[in-house]
């Protein structure tokens, strides 16, 4: 069988010369377009001629192999399985274990010391993402404010002077207006999370271990970002909303009413209207705004998310400034917050105990770009 199929390969090789020799005479004085068929046939043959010479190449080694077979020649001999090692992606469930394995000490297969070897010990994509969601909630103010990652300090322009635009006869004459820009500059401070747990954390389970850990860690350093878009002093941290603005001169009474709530809102400049939001503590909120039988038709409550005229509210116990019952109302799109390194998580061991350590710290800066884009109004 193997001998009639090398015979009908040669016979079918040598036709293959025979004709690649018709075509490169024929195409010596062929016209232009009989000459890109020739070619086009002799590229199909030259093909056809290279697998034929694989399959006859494969059909000879065979041959041989059975010849020595028969003759004794050739003795079968076992040749050893190569153990495969299995390489496991970053965004793999195995990789993120092997990492936390790492992380908090836990002995580790082959498999799991190669793969956080190839991956250079990269952070887990799955933690990544995990951290990512955890640390961005749509209810707080840092879902809620311009959040970027750029890697290298970063400077935003600021518009200090806007001359409206103007209009007039086309092709007549333009009255040039003078903007001035200026700039805020984000440079990074470190907010930074030391978790200490006990030696008993060897009994959880891997994928228990890996999320106490990163929600641990994510909630106190979100807590933080959080609290400095609001009140944050610019020295290692964010300046927050309330450095940026200054209470306005008239006080919101000690009972609110719906007349000084519209007066707040009627306070903030049109263009930042369509995206504002309420900042104010629960006291105030659940006290005094909800106390108001007149706003009840005003709020609403969808699935946590209190909204107030329509406008999102967020609560934080540090809307209490100077010991003051404050609303903030403004747009948070106009501070922007640059994550300059996303969070990393470390382990140390203690040399006195057989507590664990974990530093998780994250690289951030965070300014209001426009101090129009809130308005403040404290309580008397």
């Amino acid at each position: 069988m193997l001998e009639k199929r090398l015979s009908e390969i040669t016979e079918e090789l040598q036709s293959i010369e025979t004709r690649g020799a018709e075509i490169r005479t024929g195409a010596e004085t062929a016209e232009a377009a009989a000459l890109e068929e020739l070619n086009t046939e002799l590229t199909d043959l030259e093909e056809r001629k290279a697998k034929l010479l694989e399959e006859k190449t494969e059909i000879e080694a065979r041959m041989q192999e059975a010849a020595e077979v028969a003759s004794g020649a050739g003795e079968e001999v076992p040749i050893p399985e190569k153990e495969e090692t299995r390489m496991f992606e970053v965004n793999s469930i195995e990789y993120r274990n092997a990492w936390t394995k790492k992380i908090v000490g836990r002995d580790m297969n082959e498999e799991e010391r190669s793969a956080l070897s190839s991956a250079g010990a990269v952070i887990p994509t799955m933690t990544v993402n995990a951290v990512w969601d955890r640390l961005i909630k749509d209810a707080e103010l840092l879902g809620k404010v311009d959040v970027s990652q750029f890697p290298n300090y970063v400077r935003f322009p600021k518009a200090t002077t806007v001359n409206a635009a103007s209009s007039g006869a086309v092709g007549g004459s333009i009255t040039e207006s003078s903007d001035v820009i200026g700039y805020v500059d984000l440079v990074p401070a470190e907010y930074v999370k030391l978790l200490t747990v006990g030696a008993d954390i060897d009994h959880m389970a891997i994928d228990a271990v890996h999320d106490w850990i990163v929600n641990n860690i994510v909630d106190s350093i979100r807590y933080a970002m959080n609290k400095d878009i609001l009140i944050g002093s610019n020295s290692n941290a964010f300046k927050g909303i309330t450095a940026s603005v200054n209470a306005n001169a008239t006080a919101i009474p000690a009972t609110v009413t719906k007349a000084s709530i519209l007066k707040i809102m009627a306070t903030l400049g049109s263009n930042y209207q369509s995206g504002a939001i309420w900042i104010m503590t629960p006291k105030m909120f659940y006290e005094d705004i909800m106390g108001v039988s007149q706003l009840n038709d005003y709020v609403i409550n969808d699935g946590f998310q209190f909204k107030l005229f329509g406008h999102d509210v967020v609560l934080m116990s540090e809307a209490l400034v100077s010991s003051k019952e404050t609303i903030f109302y403004g747009d948070p799109k106009a501070y922007k917050v640059n994550i300059f390194k996303p969070l990393e998580v470390k382990t140390f061991e203690s040399a006195t105990t057989t507590n664990l350590q974990f530093r998780g710290a994250c690289l951030a800066d965070g300014e209001l770009l426009d101090t129009s884009a809130f308005v403040r109004f404290a309580q008397t």
